[in-house]
């Protein structure tokens, strides 16, 4: 039996249960801790009743993330009558029963049930060490009944209250959800100044439906306002505050056709806010509140020295850490801090040598912790105290030029720099150059944070007699070593500043985002293949530079790839699967005009054409040409000249067996890297 000898139905979830983090009752905080990183959570609670019985999970609740559901899965599942077993080598959960094996996939938003595949909206994840289900999914798999409360924020799984006895449930008939637009988001009201009271007002021409707000980060507020159409602008960015950098609109649809405009709020840092709807339904306000700095104060304990500040909430701070000297700035805009004295007390301190005040712009209050020498400073701000804490530095005969984001090593001893190592990890996120000896004795060993625009932080270490430092990167760099005689610089560049030819290829699709399939093909692995073959091509037959977006199952956003072509790239090409009808094939190459195009420099249009003269004949397959196609992110979201192949149809059986040969993948890789390396040896790039 699957569920306690009841016979349940699957019924369709309203779109409130995707979207259920409100702002206006009691909220559940905690930490969340998901995708390698920590989270702070909060949001109103949400009540499971499994069968007319309230269930609570003793190890998690359910939350809300990005606007989804998740339900703990063993607790539940157990509930409903089934064994669960977990499968880390594959990251794979079973929930087992007499008539039911469904296996869900950690980050994956394919499932089995019986061994057929069914697709989740939202992937499971792990949070807090706990597989955590979306309710969609609890629903699909399980084939039960689940209803949701909206007012009570109630998930009901199995028998639900009666009519009578909800308060807006919304089961597969959508009792109680309305899907009518009946107003427009047509303002946002912002504050007359900086230093006036920071209040913004959304107004909506008639009402809307109701008013959610949805936790995605701690610098964001969001907040969906259902029933009402998008009347703003997309981006407005002079909201006259210290910390509202800028405030974005869309205009979504749900999955029961409700029309609702998403308003967010991007936020210096963590702040302490308040959301109130009128009466009327048609006027949010949301409200910050001003903090105030009450005591800044310094203390030496063990081999560490901290300075706390002492304020009455978060205070949306943005911190940096700087070299020469080595100091950590502290940023906190529209933060009242009418009793602060510009110098603080630092008597008994050995590491800090100085903790300074001042205003910055006449609304933002900063605060700077210098050290005497190579110290490594870090902090955190929880419970209304941001706490700096400076320890000693184990690194020694070394400084950071955080200008020129430059690490200068002192010649104590002799290196032989053509002996160097490179290790070029820019996919993981770091660089790393091997000494030919151990130099422990000469630089130390640790970590300094130094939080350029380039660089997050170096770490030096020595392992199995060779001293390695790794730079962990904000973006792609380039390295160049230089001996200055009496010391060794190595400079972390832009690798347009290195190499006369950068080329951005990208793999698309990947990770939970398979792409299209046919004929026993899947297009994100047919991408990847062709990305690496092409890669491998370009290097053995030019000078050209070749980074990759993806070099395995992994899915990287569209944003991100754009974004990283725009930063390091002369050249992106992004290479793609179509699909169709049976009959549909043949290859075309897409692109995007730019503002910039007529400069004299590549263009996108250029550049696809130089592929699209070469790929069709490679292929033997239809020439279905160049084709502007400003709609795709990939394309629109660039600064530099990038274009994307689709290289045949996986449709069409035809075009699948062609690009399934390991002879035509290479032909293919030929043709676009022909294509590439005239489009930027004939052309100029910069």
């Amino acid at each position: 039996m699957w569920y306690k000898g009841k016979r349940l139905l699957l019924t369709t979830l309203a779109a409130g249960l995707l979207y259920t983090t409100t702002a206006f009752a009691a909220n559940v905080q905690m930490d969340l801790f998901y995708n390698g990183a920590h989270h702070a959570y909060n949001a109103k609670e949400i009540a499971i009743v499994i069968d007319g019985e309230s269930y609570t999970d003793p190890n998690m609740p359910a939350v809300s993330i990005d606007g989804r559901t998740m339900l703990p899965m063993r607790g539940i599942c157990e509930e409903l009558g089934c064994t669960v077993t977990w499968n880390e080598a594959a990251r794979q959960v079973y929930a087992v029963s007499d008539t039911h094996t469904v296996v869900f996939q950690i980050d994956s938003k394919t499932g089995y049930k019986n061994g057929e595949a069914f697709t989740m909206d939202v992937a499971p994840m792990i949070i807090n060490d706990r597989t955590m289900l979306p309710v969609r999914a609890l629903a699909t798999a399980l084939d039960i009944d689940v209803t949701w409360d909206d007012p009570n924020r109630t998930v009901y799984i199995g028998e639900a209250p009666s009519t009578g006895e909800s308060t807006g449930g919304s089961t597969g008939t959508n009792t109680g959800t309305s899907t009518a637009t009946t107003g427009k988001v047509s303002s946002v009201t912002v504050p007359t100044s900086k230093t006036a009271t920071q209040n913004f007002v959304i107004t909506t021409t008639g009402t809307f439906n109701r008013c959610e707000e949805v936790y995605v980060s701690d610098n964001k507020v969001v907040l969906d306002f259902y029933g009402a159409t998008n009347g703003l602008s997309a981006n407005i960015t002079a909201t006259n505050s210290p910390f509202v950098t800028a405030i974005r609109t869309a205009q979504h649809t749900a999955d029961n056709g409700e029309t609702y405009t998403r308003v967010v709020f991007d936020l210096t840092g963590k702040m302490e806010y308040k959301v109130t709807p009128n009466a009327a339904k048609n006027q949010v306000t949301l409200a910050f509140e001003q903090v105030e700095i009450k005591s800044i104060t310094s203390s030496h304990s063990g081999s560490a020295e901290t300075v706390t500040i002492n304020a009455s909430g978060a205070t949306g701070a943005t911190v940096t850490t700087m070299q020469d000297p080595y100091r950590t700035v502290i940023d906190m805009p529209g933060v009242k801090a009418d009793d602060i004295d510009e110098i603080i007390n630092t008597d008994g301190l050995e590491y800090a040598s100085e903790v300074r005040t001042g205003w910055m712009n006449g609304t933002t209050f900063r605060v700077v912790v210098e050290a005497n020498d190579l110290t490594q400073m870090t902090w955190k701000e929880e419970n209304g105290k941001l706490t700096v804490t400076i320890q000693k530095s184990t690194l020694e005969n070394l400084s950071y030029d955080d200008s020129t984001d430059t690490l200068t090593l002192k010649k104590v001893t002799t290196i032989n720099t053509g002996s160097i190592k490179h290790n070029d990890a820019y996919l993981d996120g770091y660089y790393e150059l091997t000494l030919p000896g151990d130099y422990s004795d000469v630089y130390g060993y640790g970590t300094l944070n130094v939080n350029t625009d380039q660089i997050k932080s170096f770490t030096i270490s020595t392992t199995g007699g060779n001293t390695v430092i790794r730079f962990n990167q904000n973006i792609i760099s380039a390295y160049t070593i230089k001996d200055t005689g009496s010391a060794y610089e190595i400079t972390a560049k832009n690798p347009q500043q290195v190499y006369d030819k950068v080329l951005l290829l990208d793999a698309g699709h990947g990770g939970n985002d398979p792409g299209t399939s046919g004929n026993g093909l899947t297009e994100k692995t047919m991408n990847l293949t062709m990305a690496l073959k092409v890669k491998s091509y370009v290097e053995n037959n030019s000078n050209i530079k070749v980074y990759l977006t993806r070099d395995d199952d992994s899915r990287p956003a569209n944003a991100d790839r754009a974004k990283v072509a725009n930063q390091i790239a002369d050249l992106m090409v992004s290479i793609h699967m179509n699909a169709g009808t049976a009959s549909a094939s043949g290859t075309e190459t897409l692109y995007a005009a730019h503002s910039n195009d007529g400069n004299g420099t590549l263009t996108s249009l250029q550049a696809a054409q130089a592929v699209q003269s070469r790929l069709p004949s490679a292929l033997s397959t239809t020439n279905r040409g160049v084709k502007s196609r400003p709609d795709l992110l990939i394309l629109n979201s660039t600064t530099v000249p990038a274009i994307l192949i689709e290289t045949c149809f996986l449709s069409n059986a035809g075009d699948a067996l062609k690009i399934s040969q390991a002879t035509y993948q290479d032909e293919a890789a030929k043709a676009i890297g022909d294509g590439i390396i005239y489009a930027m040896n004939n052309y100029k790039l910069r």
